[in-house]
Parts: structure tokens; sequence; C-alpha cells
């Protein structure tokens, strides 16, 4: 019990620390909104297809700028300011600390894809409840292989270069995910890239989703997020460990 109370209270003090940082809260939940409702219902021009299509792209795109820098560029900062070390004196285990991130990262997305779902339906969506359910739970999901991506580059890198990369790689995710324009628009080099990217993959299971394409080779799309995320996920841990040593 004592450990489960060490987590919740880590988990509760991350949310926290997350909510009264507006210059990372705002931007993370702002810039989905403000894209979807430009791109996706301005220039829809009240075609609910369009509006439809979009809304699948960015309730995955909400999920990358919390996982890249709530674990990228804010874990590098607070290990580069020994902050990590201090938790561990107090003591917390490590994986209290890794729970905290997360929950705290899954709490700022979950309010981000809420509300692209609330401006999607004024806009016009309509999808049958099941749909609803697992398109903006899917981008909820999208929150783990992006957030241990992001893991692995705070723990390798120092703050300064750690959010450098973490936007690169957030821009790079967007653009050859096709989540800001269709791949079919794009040449046929960005398809070829966009299969070593989760955000394509998640975005293709997205559509499916919710209906702006059939199911049509779901287990690849899975098989591949589930090895890019144990790909990332035992990184960081070979990571941590030489943190540790």
């Amino acid at each position: 019990m004592h450990t489960l109370s060490v987590y919740v209270r880590e988990m509760r003090a991350q949310i926290l620390a997350t909510w009264r940082t507006p210059q990372f809260l705002i931007p993370s939940v702002a810039l989905p909104l403000l894209f979807y409702g430009v791109m996706g219902l301005g220039l829809s021009k009240g075609r609910e297809e369009v509006a439809h299509f979009m809304l699948a792209n960015y309730v995955i795109f909400a999920a990358i700028a919390p996982a890249m820098f709530g674990f990228g560029a804010a874990v590098a900062a607070e290990r580069e300011a020994r902050l990590i070390e201090l938790k561990q004196i107090a003591p917390l285990p490590a994986g209290g600390y890794l729970a905290g991130r997360l929950a705290a990262a899954l709490a700022l997305i979950a309010v981000a894809v809420a509300l692209l779902g609330a401006l999607a339906w004024f806009g016009g969506v309509r999808m049958d409840g099941w749909r609803w359910a697992a398109t903006l739970g899917l981008g909820l999901a999208a929150t783990f292989p992006f957030a241990m991506i992001g893991l692995n580059i705070g723990l390798r890198m120092g703050s300064q270069g750690a959010t450098a990369l973490a936007n690169l790689v957030f821009l790079a995710f967007s653009l050859f995910g096709g989540l800001w324009i269709p791949l079919s628009a794009m040449p046929a080099w960005f398809g070829k890239i966009a299969e070593y990217t989760p955000s394509y993959h998640l975005g293709q299971l997205s559509q499916m989703l919710s209906g702006v394409q059939p199911m049509a080779d779901v287990q690849r799309h899975v098989s591949i997020l589930l090895a890019m995320t144990l790909a990332a996920l035992v990184g960081a841990l070979i990571a941590w460990r030489r943190r540790a040593a």
C-alpha cells in the first residue's frame, strides 16, 4: 500500500505541476484545436467528410506534443538539474517518476482530445457512439509510443539538445505521418518514410475506427506500432540504467 500511495502522490504532483505551467499547457491544448479549427473546419467549407478525415488525424496529432515535450525536453531538463536524483533520494521508485510523467501527459491529452471531439461535433461531424469512443480513445492510446520515444530523447540528451530534437521529431511525425497534409497529395517518397513513423500507422487506424476508410491491414499497423513501442521502451530502459550507473 505504501508503494501505491507513493505512485499516486507522484502522479497527482506531476498533473498539478503540468496544469500550473501555462507555457506548456496552453500550446499543447490550443495548437491542435487551432489547427483543426482552421484546417479541419475552416478549409472544409461545411463538407463533413473533410472535417471527419481531419478529426481522425488531429486526435493523433494532439498526442505528439505532450509526449515529446513532457518526456523529451522536460525529462532532460530535470535530469540535467539533478531533480530526478533528488526525487529518488526521497525515495521515489523510478517507476513512480515515469508513472507520474505518463499520468500528466494522459491528462493533458485527454483534455485536448475531448475538446477536439466537441469542436468536431459542433462543426457538423457525426459518427456512431462507438466510433466516437474508439477514435478519441485511440488518441489517448497514442500517448504510449510517443512518450517512449520522447523518453529516449530526454534520457540521452541535455535540455537544449532535447528541446531541439523534440521539436524536430514533432514536426517530422506530423508531416511524414500525413496528419497535416494527405500523403496522396505529397511526393511518393513521403509515403515510404511514413511507414517508419508511428504517427502514420496511428493515423491509418484512426481513420478506420472513425469510418473514414474501410478496415484493412489492421494487424500490420498494430504489429508495427507494438514493435516500435517495445523498441523505444527497451532503449529507454537501457538509457535509464546507464544514467543510474
